[in-house]
C-alpha cells in the first residue's frame, strides 16, 4: 500500500509547525461606540457602575469623578484633602459587592468607600502589620483586599546608606472579618536604583525603577481567585479557587532603541515616576528637597524589553466581568498601537486584541473596554469599546 501523503500544502505547514507556536487570531477595536464630552487630565484608575456611569480617578487635580455617558454629565466625589470625606492623592478604585467601591489613598494609608450614588462612607484605615508604602491592588466580593507588600520597610538609613531591594515581595490578603493578613505567594517587582543626597541633618532617599524592567503582574477576580502574569516565561496562572497553570507562550522579544531610551528618559520627568522620601529633624532640614533630574548615564538599559509592561504607576493587566484577564505586550517606542494577549481561566491565550494607535486602556466593563486619548494639548479624552 503506497503511503499516505496529504494533498494539502497548507495543511502540511499546519502540521509541520508546533501548535506552541501557533499565534492566536487578532481582533482590532478600530473605533469608539462612545467618548466622553469632558476631558480628563490624568486618568488613572476607572471603575463601571450601572446605567453608562463610570468613577475616574484624575491624579491631575487629585480629585475622583462621576461620569455619566448618557447624559454627558459628571460630578466631583468627595475632595482633597485630610479630613472626613477627603482624600490626598486618590489611587486605585477598587470593586466590592452591591457595586460599591473602595477608594485607595495611600498617602493617608487609608480606604474610603463610595456607595453606587457617589456618596463617601466612613473612611478605613489600612491594618496594622503592613510596613512602608504597601500597594492594594484588589478587592472579593467577600470584602477581603489584596495588597503587594512593600520592598522597604517604614525605616530611615542603614549607617548612612539606603536598605537593600528584594527582587520580589510577598502578595498578602487581608481578610477584615477576622482582621487576618495572608501571605498567598510572592511576585516579582522591577528592578530600583536608590540614591541618596543632602546633608546628614537633611538626606534624601530618591528612588528610581529601572527602565523596561520585568516584573509580575496581577489582578484579583470577585471569587477570590488571583490571575498573575509571570514575566520570568512569560505564563499565566490562576491562584485560589480552581487553580490553574498556562503553558508558557512564545514571544519576539521588542529591542530598546535609542528611540525607546528618548521615551523612557521623557516620561521620567514626571513626578509620579519618583518617590521622594525626605529625613530630617525640624527647621531647615525638614524643608522638601527637590530631586536632580534623571540622567540615561544612571540607569541600566536593557537589551530587549520584558513581554509585558509593567511598572510605571500605570497598569497592565486587566480582567473583564467575564473572567478574561488582557495583558498588554511590549512595544517599540515608535509603535504604540495597544496590543493584548486574551487568556482564559485556565491560564490559556485564546486571542489577541488591538486599539487604535496611542490609545491605553484604563478599565474593564461589561462587554466594553474603556481607554484613553490625549490629543495635542495634553489633554486626556475617554472612550468605551465594544469588545
Amino acid at each position: 500500500m503506497a503511503p499516505f501523503r496529504f494533498r494539502s500544502s497548507a495543511l502540511s505547514l499546519l502540521l509541520a509547525t508546533p501548535l506552541f507556536a501557533q499565534q492566536p487570531a487578532t481582533r482590532a477595536l478600530t473605533k469608539p461606540e462612545a467618548e466622553f464630552q469632558e476631558s480628563f487630565d490624568a486618568v488613572t484608575a476607572l471603575r463601571e457602575l450601572p446605567g453608562g456611569r463610570v468613577l475616574v480617578t484624575d491624579l491631575g487635580p487629585k480629585t475622583v469623578i462621576l461620569a455619566d455617558f448618557k447624559s454627558g454629565q459628571q460630578r466631583t466625589v468627595g475632595r482633597n484633602g485630610q479630613g472626613p470625606g477627603e482624600y490626598q492623592f486618590p489611587g486605585e478604585l477598587l470593586p466590592l459587592s452591591g457595586d460599591s467601591t473602595l477608594l485607595v489613598d495611600r498617602v493617608s494609608r487609608r480606604f474610603l468607600p463610595i456607595g453606587p450614588d457617589g456618596t463617601l462612607g466612613r473612611t478605613l484605615p489600612y491594618p496594622d502589620g503592613l510596613a512602608g508604602m504597601a500597594e492594594p491592588r484588589g478587592a472579593d466580593r467577600q470584602g477581603r483586599i489584596y495588597f503587594q507588600a512593600s520592598p522597604f520597610g517604614g525605616g530611615g538609613l542603614d549607617n548612612g546608606e539606603p536598605p537593600a531591594i528584594p527582587d520580589s515581595v510577598a502578595l498578602i490578603r487581608w481578610d477584615r472579618a477576622t482582621n487576618r493578613l495572608d501571605t498567598l505567594t510572592r511576585v516579582k517587582i522591577p528592578s530600583i536604583k536608590m540614591q541618596v543626597s543632602g546633608t546628614s541633618n537633611a538626606r534624601a532617599i530618591m528612588m528610581r525603577p529601572q527602565p523596561y524592567a520585568a516584573a509580575d503582574e496581577w489582578v484579583v477576580a470577585a471569587d477570590g481567585r488571583i490571575g498573575v502574569a509571570r514575566v520570568g516565561d512569560y505564563h499565566v496562572e490562576w491562584l485560589g479557587p480552581q487553580a490553574a497553570r498556562g503553558a508558557p507562550v512564545p514571544y519576539d522579544p521588542v529591542k530598546v532603541t535609542d528611540t525607546d531610551k528618548q521615551a523612557y528618559m521623557s516620561a521620567m520627568k514626571n513626578s509620579r515616576n519618583r518617590i521622594i522620601v525626605n529625613q530630617g529633624g525640624p527647621g531647615r532640614g525638614a524643608q522638601e528637597m527637590k530631586p536632580p533630574e534623571p540622567d540615561a548615564s544612571e540607569f541600566d538599559w536593557p537589551a530587549v524589553k520584558p513581554p509585558f509592561r509593567s511598572g510605571g504607576g500605570l497598569r497592565a493587566v486587566f480582567l473583564t466581568p467575564e473572567g478574561q484577564l488582557w495583558v498588554g505586550r511590549s512595544t517599540a517606542a515608535r509603535d504604540s498601537t495597544p496590543v493584548f494577549d486574551v487568556f482564559d481561566g485556565r491560564g490559556a491565550r485564546t486571542g489577541r486584541v488591538t486599539l487604535p494607535l496611542g490609545r491605553r486602556v484604563v478599565g474593564m466593563g461589561q462587554d466594553v473596554v474603556y481607554a484613553v486619548r490625549t490629543d495635542a494639548d495634553g489633554l486626556q479624552w475617554l472612550e468605551r469599546y465594544r469588545r
